[in-house]
């Protein structure tokens, strides 16, 4: 059976300094398990829209380091857009549906690793927010 157990919540720093949490929130990255982890987008703008038609995303292991960077570019590509590999990257992921780190990383462009590099300030610079996901029963 699968479903979601995780997810990353990336928006504005609400209140001052961020004291109240996220506002607004701009999009979900929900982190979903099976036989692999995969992650795929919720907007809360129709404006936003992935890199190509990508809507999943298979990261190379649970976990793996670059889950995150990846699944920004891959679904939050606005904010890569003035990276010198955005235009490349995006012209070959032009009809893709998912990214498979996994199992099918001959699938992935040649230049993702160079977008990747160019990518990490202004990545770093992105406020996301990570929550476990548990049930709640009654009263809890």
């Amino acid at each position: 059976m699968a479903g979601f157990l995780e997810m990353y919540v990336v928006g504005g720093e609400g209140g001052f300094l961020g004291a109240d949490g996220v506002n607004p929130i701009e999009a979900l990255l929900l982190v979903g398990w099976s036989d692999r982890q995969w992650i795929e987008p919720h907007y809360f703008h129709r404006s936003l829209k992935p890199i190509g038609k990508v809507r999943v995303l298979i990261p190379a292991t649970p976990e793996a380091p670059e889950l995150l960077i990846d699944s920004c570019i891959a679904f939050l590509p606005r904010y890569f857009r003035s990276c010198p590999s955005f235009r490349e990257v995006a012209s070959e992921l032009e009809g893709a549906t998912r990214l498979d780190f996994h199992m099918h990383s001959d699938q992935i462009p040649g230049s993702w690793n160079r977008l990747r590099e160019e990518a990490r300030p202004i990545f770093e610079s992105i406020n996301i927010w990570s929550a476990k996901l548990t049930p709640v029963r009654g009263n809890q």
